[in-house]
């Protein structure tokens, strides 16, 4: 069974049909994006500026909502532009299993039937049942309880009235839901992604303990935090975007936000770290494995090399820089040097940082709302003097 376009296909056919967003995923990412901006957010735009002819509604209520703007002109579009660096990343991801030869020749029947089980998932119709279901639960339950919703005034039909403007009924059944849609499809993909590495991790794999990659030759996964990371941004484009309005309407400060940048951290770690760490007992047994298969070899080979040469020395001491066993057992001391830092993660800090840094860059204009206009001039000037 080939990998080709495992990840990279769908998913939730029929709800992109319906909204022409075209299929094949990773194919005409552009228009498909001023598509999803031009039904989630720029009929927004239009209403409310109906609305404000006809009730007398300050456009500005509007224009100073950020969520509403990170919501649908950004992160919408994002969630659609994010699957080039990413669906096929983890496509080639899936494909190296194979070409690496990680993936035994027993257990090849077992890969392809995982393969074939994916790749009919992606396109679940019952999956995009599901999907739109809980968007329009969401929404329901933020548009009943969320209650600083209620203090935007272009939502209102009135500002005397709790009724939903013309806009605010678009944003509740259209703008809304498509965002949701559109993010509960990258958690459909982040959960098949979890499910194929899970049972990758069951199969017999071809592990190298002396692997120079220190992780068993299991570090080509760390590239998938990289793929993650827009995915990662366009999440966090939609947090900062929350906190933000909180900001600017309810006057939260740096601290009242810093929960919300925590739970965000963990959030964007479990979704996409968290999938990589069903591999930590197989490689944590390979390495056990490694340290007493390498080390008996190279205690053998090390007490040889003693016998022959510190016992008899003075023998062969004029060519004993010239001997082959020098460099052979250097080399092997390397090999077993290399399973004794062998590591059990098969991602390193650089990928993280990466993840996290892509997660927290939408929230530095939300930072800077938190502080004074003074203070952060005197800053400024500080850092310059």
């Amino acid at each position: 069974e080939s990998t080709e376009d495992l990840f990279d296909t769908g998913p939730f056919p029929h709800f992109e049909r319906s909204l022409t967003l075209f299929r094949p995923a990773c194919s005409r990412l552009v228009t498909r994006a001023l598509v999803v901006i031009c039904i989630g957010w720029v009929p927004l735009v239009i209403l409310v500026f109906a609305d404000s002819l006809r009730n007398h509604i300050p456009i500005s209520s509007f224009l100073t909502d950020f969520g509403v703007h990170a919501r649908s002109l950004l992160a919408a579009p994002l969630l659609v532009l994010c699957e080039v660096p990413c669906l096929r990343r983890l496509t080639e991801i899936a494909h190296y299993f194979v070409t690496s030869g990680l993936i035994s020749k027993d257990d090849q029947p077992r890969f392809d039937k995982l393969i074939s089980s994916t790749r009919s998932l992606i396109n679940s119709t019952l999956a995009e049942v599901v999907a739109l279901v809980l968007a329009y639960a969401v929404t329901l339950t933020m548009v009943r309880y969320v209650q600083y919703l209620q203090v935007r005034m272009w939502y209102l039909s009135n500002t005397e009235a709790s009724n939903p403007s013309f806009a605010g009924w678009w944003y509740v059944l259209v703008s809304l839901p498509l965002l949701l849609v559109l993010f509960f499809s990258w958690i459909w993909r982040v959960f098949l992604w979890s499910r194929f590495l899970i049972k990758v991790a069951r199969l017999n794999l071809c592990l190298i303990a002396a692997h120079p990659d220190r992780t068993s030759g299991l570090k080509f996964l760390n590239t998938s935090l990289f793929a993650f990371s827009p995915v990662a941004f366009a999440i966090g484009v939609v947090a900062a975007g929350s906190a933000a309005t909180r900001v600017y309407f309810l006057g939260a400060t740096f601290e009242g936000i810093e929960k919300t940048i925590a739970g965000l951290l963990i959030f964007v770690f479990l979704l996409f770290v968290g999938p990589l760490l069903v591999f930590v007992f197989k490689l944590h047994r390979t390495k056990m494995m490694g340290i007493f298969a390498y080390g008996g070899l190279a205690a053998g080979v090390g007490r040889s090399f003693e016998e022959k040469w510190l016992e008899n020395y003075e023998e062969f001491a004029s060519g004993a820089l010239e001997a082959t066993d020098f460099s052979a057992t250097t080399d092997l001391y390397g090999i077993v040097s290399n399973v004794h830092e062998m590591r059990v993660l098969p991602f390193d800090l650089r990928g993280l940082l990466t993840l996290a840094v892509s997660t927290l860059l939408p929230f530095i204009p939300v930072v800077l709302m938190t502080i004074p206009l003074k203070q952060l001039l005197q800053e400024i000037m500080k850092l310059l003097v």
